[in-house]
């Protein structure tokens, strides 16, 4: 008569707890993944609130500030981070002056970063006009927006007026912790 072997559960046993030692670990690190993206994603929605800031100044100086007028729009104003021409950008569109801290001061713009100690969040802005060259808007230089003053409802009926203003672009780099950077752009007239 044959004895059955014995330590074969024993054997079995610690072979299933050994899987489940591995499942275990591999279900933690999966949680700190998700975490992980969570917080990144929680930090990118940040920096899109805090890039907010930044196009809110800028409309502030081109409605009631330093670049309220078209006679002030003609010319650069290194203090309200303005270009009176079109800054070179790079394949995405994004200025050169956002990408580097060296270039954005020798390109003379001066005007300061919004910055959030609390949240350690860092916004600097600039806005260029889309032209090839400072002065008057020029239709063969500029981009322009062509605004219709007459609110005829009836062709037959409306007068050839339309005001013609030069397109400005306001870029937003929102810089926030561990030097996670976003860019944001949008495009107005005044």
């Amino acid at each position: 008569m044959r004895r059955p072997a014995r330590g074969m559960a024993l054997l079995f046993t610690l072979i299933a707890l050994t899987v489940m030692l591995l499942g275990a670990l591999s279900l933690i690190r999966a949680q700190d993944v998700g975490l992980l993206q969570a917080g990144q994603f929680g930090q990118r929605r940040d920096l899109v609130n805090q890039a907010e800031r930044g196009f809110a100044q800028a409309r502030l100086l081109l409605a009631s500030g330093a670049l309220s007028s078209e006679t002030a729009r003609q010319s650069a104003l290194g203090a309200a981070n303005y270009s009176a021409r079109r800054l070179d950008s790079n394949a995405q569109g994004i200025p050169n002056l956002l990408l580097s801290d060296a270039a954005f001061t020798a390109a003379g713009m001066t005007g300061a970063d919004l910055v959030d100690s609390a949240s350690g969040v860092t916004v600097r802005w600039v806005i260029d006009r889309l032209c090839l060259a400072e002065g008057d808007v020029l239709a063969t230089a500029c981009a322009l927006d062509r605004t219709d003053l007459d609110s005829a409802s009836d062709d037959r009926y409306r007068l050839v007026k339309t005001e013609v203003r030069a397109v400005l672009r306001v870029s937003v780099r929102a810089t926030g912790p561990r030097g996670t950077q976003a860019f944001f752009q949008m495009t107005l007239t005044r």
